[in-house]
């Protein structure tokens, strides 16, 4: 006789379990990204860059995604390929970015290449040696993996978690993911103090294969929980429920909300990443501080966002107010910045303050994006988002190494950098970004139907 037992429903943990081992390819893929953060000096010291050619690094990481659309392309081809395929593609070009960037710097790289050593060297843009075009082929590369397993990894959280636990589930994963940055700030200077810079870029290689391998843990968690009540795209009675066709013609109709939300992600983002990624130098140069210590002190603004995403996304499932929380953080950033560029106030407070204001944005604004936008269309609005954010990503890094270098002198031989208009910069960006903070904000006051980012949480 057919049995007509319901599936057993999954446990309540189960999907935390999967948001947890979810973020561990992020975690390692954030790492990747700061890997080269704390090791700025010995990189323009041993490798010979400049304050530019060291900015590059960081704009190469958003080129393809910029020039080649690929990061658009790789919103439409989440919802088209799925995830399973999806992942494992942009996960693996997430490693092998970060083991080319560690082989541009390895010393056997001439002997490695041979007579196309030479041949790379002049080949085209001879002002670059074949260490920065490996280590920016790399870069670029990795770029393209890191932005897509975001848009992968922001669609299963969407998937696993509705309505009132969204923003917390969000919270928490960019918990756990710039959890990697924190350890990266604290790990590799001293790994390349005791065993060189090239052993440092090689190390975080590593911990990205082993990121890697985790998504294919996260992919056994979901086939088991196929079928199950509680499972995404699972009724009550654990039948599946088709999903919806993703149609082209209705990518890009989004709503005016939807594009200064994707116009603040880009200039916040913009003064916080890149500054992040000079912060070590800038305590070197201005405040004193060794390379070890400065990237120790730079990771106070992680360890800002680590303690209050988490809270203030359990603040966004209670009581709403995303875009409140959005406006204090775009302007909490332009006093920080100004702080730093032109007192000199203790660095660690503003620091861990900009850590703050990268908890209220986040918090809010990852989560909205799900309430404005269908699941048939989430990757493509997730690429649309990254898409325009790695425009800045790629523009202003390169930005500021070009206004550093315009402010460098030698002295005793020594070069001695002075940061205050590329600080000036980075409060400018804070404060555009609050113009567009506030333009959500009257926008969604204004709305008369659709989702609204923060009544939607109240009903």
């Amino acid at each position: 006789m057919e049995s007509t037992a319901a599936p057993k429903p999954l446990a309540r943990s189960y999907r935390w379990i999967v948001l947890a081992i979810m973020s561990l390819i992020c975690f390692a893929q954030y790492y990747i990204y700061d890997s080269i953060t704390p090791l700025g000096t010995m990189i323009k010291e041993q490798l010979g860059f400049s304050g530019a050619e060291y900015g590059l690094l960081f704009s190469f990481y958003a080129v393809a995604n910029v020039f080649l659309l690929m990061l658009l392309f790789a919103g439409v081809l989440v919802d088209w390929l799925g995830l399973k395929v999806s992942g494992i593609l942009y996960g693996f070009l997430c490693f092998l970015g970060a083991a080319l960037t560690a082989l541009g710097a390895w010393k056997g790289l001439p002997g490695l290449l041979g007579g196309g050593y030479g041949w790379l060297h002049t080949a085209f843009l001879p002002s670059w040696g074949p260490e920065l075009k490996i280590m920016l082929l790399g870069r670029m590369i990795y770029g393209v993996g890191a932005e897509a397993i975001l848009v992968v990894n922001n669609k299963v959280l969407a998937r696993w978690f509705k309505g009132k636990e969204l923003a917390f589930a969000y919270g928490m994963n960019l918990t756990i993911m710039r959890g990697g940055t924190y350890l990266a700030m604290w790990v590799q200077a001293p790994i390349a103090v005791a065993w060189g810079l090239r052993a440092a870029l090689w190390f975080a290689a590593a911990l990205m294969a082993v990121g890697f391998a985790t998504y294919f843990v996260y992919l056994t968690l979901e086939r088991s929980a196929r079928g199950r009540i509680g499972a995404p795209g699972t009724t009550e009675g654990g039948s599946a429920v088709p999903e919806e066709k993703f149609v082209l013609r209705e990518a890009f109709s989004f709503d005016a909300s939807f594009w200064f939300i994707t116009l603040l992600c880009v200039t916040f983002y913009s003064a916080v990443f890149p500054f992040q990624s000079y912060a070590p130098d800038i305590l070197f140069q201005k405040f004193g501080y060794s390379m070890t210590v400065g990237s120790r002190y730079a990771s106070f603004l992680i360890l800002g966002t680590m303690i209050f995403t988490p809270l203030l996304g359990l603040y966004v499932d209670k009581r709403g107010k995303r875009a409140t929380l959005m406006v204090l953080g775009a302007l909490l950033l332009v006093p920080c910045h100004l702080l730093l560029g032109y007192t000199h106030f203790p660095p660690v407070v503003p620091i861990f303050f900009i850590g703050v204001a990268l908890s209220l944005v986040p918090a809010a604004l990852w989560a909205a994006i799900p309430m404005m936008v269908p699941e048939s269309r989430l990757g493509t609005a997730f690429g649309v988002v990254g898409y325009v954010q790695n425009v800045g990503l790629m523009l202003v890094p390169y930005l500021a190494g070009k206004i550093a270098d315009a402010h460098t002198t030698m002295v005793n031989g020594q070069p001695v950098v002075d940061y205050t208009s590329t600080m000036l910069m980075f409060a400018s960006l804070g404060l555009v970004g609050f113009v567009f903070s506030l333009l959500l904000k009257a926008t969604d006051a204004r709305r008369k139907s659709g989702i609204s980012i923060e009544s939607v949480l109240l009903k």
